[in-house]
């Protein structure tokens, strides 16, 4: 599974971004632990003043001689504090040597807060393969079989690094049955399947968040350990409904209201409410909604003016897109099969292109089945349309009703379809 983002920019031009496939145990785990902290780590070889605790993990290996980079064989092994929550980038403690392919090593140093339980990483030569773990102990014992990258180690005395490994691992396959139900149902829903064929598939997605949520709020509610919860809440942030993250992360504070993980996680939250609700504010202030809808008037194919206000009296979704924008083609089957469904209930759709050919413009509209009138003024960005709205993104649409009032903005697949719904009874 390789999902990818598509948008245009305001200068037409397709970006493509991909998420590429987790492919192995440890790959996974450490994705997860650094996708999830609050802050963006960059690694540095230089320790910070003012050291309190002490750590110190104690490993034996095998195989070692598995592990390869571009550089060659692994020949050293890093213990680094994360500092998990925190506003800082994680620091190397200590190194040491490894042998060709079996033996045992020691490493240790001084953290950074002897009261607060901690996130630590034993790192394998440039960041080949990793340990996450948790001083609960003063010394914690590993054990590692690089043969065996499915379950390459074991701890034998801290309890709280065995939860986390344990976290980390069915948050993982938990995960990947989410991803896999959210594909199925949106390859089903593109496929225009059956509506009972969608509706099972979509219970069982919902069934598989749930499960994922259920898992989470039990490790939040039986853990012990600080760190813990701080990483479960993480974890939570892209499945739990706001009032569930924001009663989890208050749970969590009130049990543990010295750790800096859970307090950095809250001002972390704070901070993006506050960006949300600015930008919420914002896009009120510049939206459409509410407002008469402003005069347009751009020729057809053939020449012809057709303005706005010639479908004074209809329903009216004026659809601004182009040939060359490939997120605009996608969703014109979405904005075919509402055109079909609602074309008998005083409902018509103007699309408006920022083409400059008119020969890409007019092939587009035959490919894509677009039968509703169109209008362009081949002017690309410097259209009127776009002087006009004042949109910096396409697809992009306006819903205007009878009176010639803005009813709705941005519609897409089933909300397109939902707000059509819900107007044209």
């Amino acid at each position: 599974m390789n999902p990818s983002i598509i948008i245009c920019d305001t200068e037409g031009h397709e970006l493509r971004g991909s998420i590429q496939p987790l492919k192995r145990h440890y790959v996974r785990m450490k994705r997860i632990l650094w996708a999830v902290s609050a802050a963006t780590l960059l690694l540095i070889t230089s320790c910070q003043s003012k050291k309190k605790g002490t750590f110190s993990v104690s490993g034996t290996f095998k195989n070692a001689d598995k592990l390869t980079s571009v550089e060659g064989p692994i020949s050293k092994v890093y213990l680094m504090e994360v500092g998990y929550g925190k506003d800082q980038a994680p620091v190397i403690l200590d190194s040491a040597k490894l042998p060709v392919s079996n033996g045992s090593f020691s490493l240790s140093g001084l953290t950074s807060d002897k009261s607060n339980q901690q996130l630590f990483e034993v790192v394998f030569g440039n960041n080949i393969i990793s340990v996450p773990l948790i001083n609960d102990v003063s010394e914690v014992r590993i054990s590692l079989d690089f043969n065996n990258r499915n379950d390459f180690y074991t701890i034998s005395n801290s309890g709280a690094s065995n939860q986390l490994k344990g976290l980390i691992d069915i948050f993982g396959k938990k995960s990947y049955e989410v991803e896999k139900t959210m594909a199925q149902f949106d390859s089903l829903k593109a496929a225009s399947a059956p509506d009972t064929l969608l509706l099972a598939t979509a219970a069982e997605k919902n069934k598989t968040i749930d499960d994922l949520n259920t898992y989470l709020k039990q490790v939040l509610n039986t853990s012990n350990n600080p760190t813990i919860g701080a990483i479960a809440l993480s974890m939570s942030m892209t499945s739990f409904s706001k009032s569930d993250f924001e009663s989890s992360l208050a749970d969590q504070l009130q049990k543990y209201p010295n750790s800096d993980a859970l307090k950095g996680i809250k001002q972390n939250y704070d901070r993006q409410v506050a960006q949300m609700n600015q930008q919420q504010y914002k896009d009120q202030a510049t939206s459409w909604v509410g407002k008469q809808a402003p005069d347009l008037a751009l020729p057809d194919a053939s020449g012809k003016i057709v303005s706005l206000a010639s479908f004074k009296g209809k329903y009216l979704l004026v659809d601004f897109w182009a040939s060359w924008c490939a997120p605009c083609r996608a969703e014109n089957p979405n904005v075919v099969k509402a055109y079909s469904e609602f074309k008998g209930k005083n409902f018509a759709i103007l699309g408006v292109s920022l083409d400059k050919e008119k020969d890409a413009w007019q092939q587009a509209i035959r490919e894509d089945q677009l039968s509703w009138t169109h209008v362009s003024d081949l002017k690309y960005w410097q259209s009127d349309a776009v002087k006009t709205f004042g949109f910096e993104g396409i697809p992009y649409n306006v819903l205007i009703d009878p009176q010639g009032k803005i009813i709705a903005e941005e519609l897409r697949g089933d909300n397109l379809e939902s707000k059509l719904k819900e107007v044209l009874k």
